[in-house]
């Protein structure tokens, strides 16, 4: 018997609420919604074109394990 489950929902690491990946939210575990907050800590712009330029090896829910996008860290002034 085949297992079904949606790999499309997760749960965003800043405020816990349920999100689907691609649609209000990312495969890095933030949801829309604290994305788009002006306190956002991450400069995830930055980190795809990284990504997309083969500078950075891990994408996904492994990433913030990691800790890979530390480098993309916003600086607070």
């Amino acid at each position: 018997m085949e297992e079904e489950f949606d790999l499309g929902i997760d749960y965003c690491i800043l405020c816990g609420k349920e999100f689907m990946i691609g649609e209000d939210g990312n495969e890095l575990g933030f949801c829309l919604k604290c994305q788009e907050k002006p306190d956002f800590p991450y400069d995830l712009d930055q980190y795809y074109e990284d990504y997309d330029n083969n500078k950075v090896v891990f994408k996904g829910f492994e990433t913030m394990i990691r800790g890979i996008l530390e480098k993309y860290r916003k600086v607070n002034e």
